[in-house]
């Protein structure tokens, strides 16, 4: 990213704090995940973030030191595996914000990043000896790289 990108006025950012009218704009189904990220915007500062959902057209971060994202700057996301992905911020709230993909993802990207996400719950609870161990016992090595 070069400079400061922003939204012009011929493309207003979708915006807007009220769910109701995000929810209705979403096309997308939002699949609950757990996966690591880094947001960098144009001046180069990251950020450690956890993507909590996601979508082909965005995904909902969880912030750990309540920094104040700016809305509407193109921001890149790096999710372990992918290539990093641009995309606005939308909406912010106290320790969560929506990021909108500047090109959606892959429907398959999308799957694959949801099976991730879901092997490294499973093994997590595996690990902790809960509930679940007798039926699944363990797992097989994670068939993706990270």
């Amino acid at each position: 990213m070069t400079g400061k990108e922003q939204r012009g006025a011929e493309d207003p950012a979708p915006g807007g704090t009220d769910e109701a009218k995000r929810s209705e704009r979403r096309w997308a189904l939002r699949r609950g995940v757990e996966l690591d990220a880094d947001l960098a915007d144009s001046s180069g500062f990251t950020l450690a973030v956890k993507i909590t959902d996601i979508s082909e057209e965005g995904c909902k971060i969880r912030t750990f030191s309540a920094p104040t994202l700016a809305r509407d700057l193109v921001h890149e996301i790096k999710i372990t595996g992918l290539e990093p992905i641009g995309g606005y911020v939308t909406w912010v709230g106290e320790a969560d914000a929506g990021l909108t993909f500047t090109t959606p993802l892959d429907p398959v990207t999308v799957r694959g990043l949801v099976t991730k996400s879901l092997y490294a719950r499973l093994s997590r609870r595996l690990s902790r000896g809960q509930r679940g161990e007798d039926e699944l016992g363990t797992l097989p090595p994670f068939p993706f790289k990270d």
